[in-house]
């Protein structure tokens, strides 16, 4: 099973309806649909990097933004929050710690006071 398949079945078990994108570009263009975004580095088309500043740039400014990747270094980590992440995993993660993050960060936000609605999809 692919990860992104794996992030759609951990945030169905929550409740959360998930909208996958394949590729950067297609992360930006569908992050106008979304509460929130679950976001690899190693992307097709467009990095995660590029994708994250993009979403938080162009987008939208207070849509948390999770990286999860297997990209486990310090030089990643802060490049990822200098693009505009809210959080940064590395993979393997704890799967209810990456729920409890986006709980969270929606609430911060506040967007459905960390209960996402399910017509309005994580990528």
């Amino acid at each position: 099973m692919e990860m992104n398949e794996l992030q759609q079945e951990l945030l169905s078990i929550h409740g959360i309806k998930s909208l996958p994108a394949f590729d950067g570009q297609q992360a930006v263009d569908i992050c106008r649909h979304c509460d929130a975004v679950l976001l690899d580095l190693m992307l097709p088309k467009m990095d995660g990097f590029e994708a994250c500043r993009r979403i938080r740039d162009l987008c939208y400014p207070h849509t948390p933004i999770i990286i999860i990747t297997a990209m486990d270094n310090d030089e990643c980590r802060e490049q990822g929050f200098a693009v505009g992440a809210d959080a940064y995993f590395s993979k393997p993660f704890d799967p209810d710690e990456v729920i409890s993050t986006l709980q969270r960060l929606l609430e911060e936000a506040g967007n459905n006071q960390g209960h996402p609605d399910p017509r309005k999809p994580a990528t």
